[in-house]
């Protein structure tokens, strides 16, 4: 029964979840810990490390979930399984050593888009209400039954009926152009182009919300969604002003985490890194020192906290002395530390009072010495269900 639920999906979701949650405790906690320092002042710089792309981005779900951070204190270079380009993770890296992102605001539909985008990537959604009248919304006008904003990050189907606030001005977003600004931008063309198609096209236009009288909220039917530049597209009919046009601003952000994979480390420069959290352990000494030196190398400013975040079955008293018995009898032991192995037990337990990666050895006497910030770093031990009593 153990065997079979240590396999589930549940079971994989307890544990994504508590080293999501671990990790965010931790960077907080330490955050806290910097803001009373005066010894290091330097900003808390946390890498969540895998070698698995699934691994990775499941963690990295529930770390997003997490309501004690914002989305923009996570950076990610997540790997093969994602969608993300050079150009992206160039642009992630940035933002995480930086703090800061860089881009533009699209002159249509004023949504963010980084710098290394050429044409707008902002979902729109066109939605029509019970006239037929046909119209462009933002996603953050849609509400729920409550009157609340609904995340704008949600599956959306089409057909699915809507409500809509129409109000223009809105609070939360900027007015948008006249009729007599679009005409000018070929807006006619584009009415032409949808009428023609039977509006199964991609031609629409980010146009005037319809006038509203009594209620600034409609019930609406949502038609197609798509990216901004495929509905104003100027090969098509628009002429007015692109992405490219607009003047590129810089944002302050307080990124504080970055998701990596281990893929994308090869050669990069993470001498500003504080933390690295490995969501598998590496037993193998060599590459765990070649992973670490991403971070601890020439430039460096202080020291690099290392950790491996491997959560297992907690094991009962009776199950811990089999385990331990086990080990006696196998005939090898390793050091908990760097994970050499030995013959016999008590070889592993000498060394490892005199191993420079253990935490309490005094001979580690450099503060800015990789040995000397290690914390513990152990194996896993074994699965329940293997274990015969």
């Amino acid at each position: 029964m153990l065997s079979e639920y240590l396999n589930t999906n549940a079971y994989q979701l307890l544990v994504d979840k508590v080293q999501g949650e671990y990790i965010v405790n931790s960077v907080l906690s330490e955050i806290d810990t910097r803001a009373d320092s005066r010894i290091d002042q330097r900003p808390i710089k946390a890498v969540v490390y895998s070698s698995s792309s699934t691994n990775l981005n499941l963690v990295a779900e529930q770390i997003y979930g997490n309501d004690k951070i914002a989305p923009e204190n996570i950076a990610e270079m997540v790997g093969e399984n994602s969608q993300q380009t050079v150009e992206d993770m160039s642009v992630e890296l940035s933002r995480f050593r930086n703090g800061c992102r860089q881009g533009r605001n699209c002159p249509i539909c004023n949504g963010w888009n980084d710098l290394n985008e050429n044409t707008c990537k902002n979902i729109l959604l066109e939605v029509s209400d019970s006239s037929e009248a046909r119209f462009l919304v933002e996603r953050e006008r849609v509400v729920r039954a409550d009157g609340e904003p609904l995340s704008i990050y949600r599956n959306w189907v089409v057909e699915e009926v809507l409500e809509v606030c129409i109000r223009d001005p809105h609070p939360l977003l900027p007015a948008r152009w006249t009729d007599e600004v679009w005409k000018g931008y070929g807006s006619q063309k584009c009415l032409q182009m949808a009428s023609k198609d039977g509006y199964k096209g991609k031609d629409w236009y980010f146009g005037p919300l319809p006038n509203c009288k009594s209620s600034d909220k409609r019930i609406v039917t949502l038609q197609k969604l798509q990216r901004c530049h495929e509905f104003h597209s100027r090969s098509r009919w628009y002429r007015g002003p692109q992405l490219v046009d607009a003047p590129i601003k810089r944002v302050k952000e307080d990124v504080f985490i970055l998701c990596l994979h281990s893929g994308l480390s090869h050669g990069l420069d993470l001498s500003f890194v504080t933390h690295i959290f490995l969501l598998e352990p590496i037993d193998d000494a060599a590459l765990l020192e070649q992973v670490t030196s991403r971070a601890h190398r020439l430039g460096a400013t202080g020291p690099v906290v290392v950790e491996t975040v491997n959560a297992w079955v907690q094991l009962d008293d009776a199950t811990t002395k089999i385990v331990s018995d086990q080990k006696k009898s196998s005939g090898n032991a390793v050091c908990e530390h760097c994970f050499r192995t030995f013959n016999d037990m008590s070889k592993a337990r000498l060394h490892e009072k005199k191993c420079p990666r253990n935490p309490c050895c005094k001979t580690a006497g450099d503060p800015f010495h990789l040995s000397s910030v290690y914390r513990e770093i152990r194996p896993p031990p074994p699965i329940i269900a293997e274990i015969e009593i």
